[in-house]
């Protein structure tokens, strides 16, 4: 079974996407910490929780429920409020954390070993981060439907497969980051200086991030 695609829009979609997931986000940002603070595992972890975030977004797209938010003012609007919020949330922990590391003396210590708890709250914090995220409805309901080839039926099944795309090399994309961050990890652990430094940078960034998105509109043309 041939699938419903245009092979040209489909190769310009994948061009435009990878050059949209090389710029540096929330997912890139959370995925960045976790591996250089808790190694390569918590990385995975993060991974997991923004490709099943990614997944649902496609999933909503599809069936239309996305658009469903998008067109009401009110649910948009808290869930972007919400998902700043939480992007804030987390640019006020890492602030919180490179204070701490600056004011203790000594070394940061070796990096953490993730218990099933640990796992837990860092697939459940990246799942939240993506999901919450209001400019990935905005990407599904109005960049995405440009390479949609409505003459060929099955749009839903067109927005699905390419967004299972933005997925799959972001994953991919992702797990890249991971690796060369956890090789740098030890060395960010024994230094609490540097350590409290990418903190207190990751959360300024975060806080950015929520400022941003806290500002989007909702502009689907």
């Amino acid at each position: 079974m041939d699938l419903p695609l245009d092979p040209h829009l489909f190769q310009l979609y994948l061009v435009a996407v990878v050059i949209l997931i090389l710029i540096p986000g929330p997912d890139f940002l959370l995925v960045l910490g976790r591996s250089l603070f808790d190694g390569r595992r918590a990385g995975w972890t993060a991974i997991g929780g923004i490709t099943l975030g990614n997944f649902t977004h496609s999933t909503l797209a599809a069936a239309g429920i996305s658009a469903v938010v998008a067109a009401s003012p009110g649910l948009f609007q808290g869930l972007k409020t919400a998902g700043a919020a939480y992007l804030a949330f987390l640019g006020v922990k890492a602030l919180l954390a490179a204070r701490h590391h600056w004011k203790h003396h000594g070394a940061a210590g070796a990096v953490r070993q993730d218990s099933s708890l640990d796992a837990r709250r860092i697939f459940t914090q990246a799942l939240v981060t993506n999901l919450l995220n209001a400019k990935v409805i905005l990407f599904y309901l109005a960049f995405l439907p440009q390479f949609v080839a409505p003459q060929l039926g099955h749009v839903a099944l067109q927005m699905f497969i390419m967004g299972q795309m933005v997925a799959i090399i972001g994953g991919l994309y992702l797990l890249v980051i991971a690796a060369f961050a956890a090789r740098a990890a030890a060395r960010i652990a024994a230094n609490r200086w540097f350590r409290a430094g990418v903190e207190a940078l990751s959360g300024v960034i975060f806080l950015g991030f929520a400022l941003r998105l806290f500002m989007t509109e909702r502009k689907l043309v």
